[in-house]
């Protein structure tokens, strides 16, 4: 149903059923119903039995995550796979659907309306804290934030690897990593690099035993503030999703940090959703208004972008779309 083919009543009433739509496939990711129906056909009844649930609660997420097309039914109450539901598994992108429905995620979108009044982000609104001091004391909601973002990232780190080429440096710095998915991507694509995953200290701590483990002395984990200290010597600086956590003044700060350490010849290469020109409802639109519940940043037009780069004494020498929803941009001291 479009807009054009459906009545303005509708069409608002299809549109609040997102809520319903993104809860049900959500929460089939999180049931892992999508490694269940690999193996093959089974019916509602042996899913509710595999998962724990109660069939009557399980039977309407299983129709519409069919009717969205990532199930089918050959026949009333029997389930299979589709080639669209593979998205769903956790070597896919399973993680972040999890993610997405998850109760800390909710919670903080009831409060959206509340920020005008009150100040901060819906986060903080709804746990009192901060997203990144919220995760640092809740590893449960560490553990699936770190997982959604590790699904998306290797999605990308494919296409920053066919797009962009490491043979000549030496070294590279990943800002505000996490667990170092997009770093560890290049290092095995490149053997001869040596990397540097850079995040607060929490975080490295939970990454630096699984990087050590598969590139030993190549890898090094910095915990620290990134604007306190930024790992100097880099050729290149991975900025990847970290720009729209802030406002132009952090986001500026940043940048001018990795200018200000990377060797001489260095690059900074920045991903980052870009909102288009005009008001479509289209993933960098969505990410901008996530930007604004979890963290108060925002998403950028390819304009400003440009500008901040330049304002932090960078020639944009190249600016190309790596996935939906994410573009990158390779920076060269000006």
């Amino acid at each position: 149903m479009t807009p054009e083919s459906s009545s303005p009543a509708d069409y608002l009433l299809q549109v609040l059923g997102g809520k319903c739509c993104a809860q049900a496939v959500s929460t089939a990711a999180a049931l892992g119903l999508a490694e269940r129906l690999e193996s093959g056909p089974r019916t509602l009844e042996a899913l509710a039995a595999e998962t724990g649930c109660d069939a009557v609660v399980l039977a309407p997420v299983l129709r519409l995550c069919a009717g969205l097309g990532f199930f089918d039914s050959p026949t009333p109450d029997t389930y299979v796979l589709t080639e669209r539901g593979r998205a769903l598994k956790r070597d896919a992108l399973g993680p972040l659907a999890e993610f997405v429905g998850a109760q800390e995620q909710w919670d903080a979108w009831s409060r959206l309306r509340d920020v005008k009044r009150t100040g901060g982000t819906a986060f903080q609104g709804a746990h009192g804290v901060g997203l990144y001091d919220y995760l640092a004391r809740t590893p449960e909601a560490a553990a699936r934030y770190d997982a959604a973002i590790d699904s998306f990232t290797r999605h990308e780190a494919l296409a920053l690897c066919n797009a962009c080429d490491f043979g000549t440096a030496r070294v590279v710095v990943d800002v505000g990593g996490g667990r170092g998915t997009l770093l560890a991507e290049v290092l095995h694509r490149w053997p001869h690099l040596r990397g540097v995953l850079l995040d607060l200290p929490h975080v490295v701590e939970r990454a630096r035993p699984q990087l050590v483990a598969r590139f030993g002395a190549r890898v090094e984990a910095h915990g620290s503030d990134f604007f306190e200290s930024m790992t100097k010597g880099g050729d290149v600086y991975l900025v990847k999703h970290v720009l729209h956590n802030w406002g132009d003044e952090r986001a500026l700060s940043l940048l001018r940090c990795c200018v200000d350490a990377m060797a001489p010849g260095g690059r900074v290469l920045v991903i980052e959703t870009v909102l288009s020109p005009d008001n479509r409802a289209d993933l960098a639109a969505i990410m901008d208004l996530e930007m604004q519940v979890l963290l108060g940043g925002r998403v950028r037009r390819k304009p400003e972008l440009r500008r901040l780069l330049q304002s932090a004494g960078l020639r944009v020498e190249q600016m190309v779309r790596l996935v939906a929803g994410s573009w990158l941009l390779v920076g060269e001291r000006a």
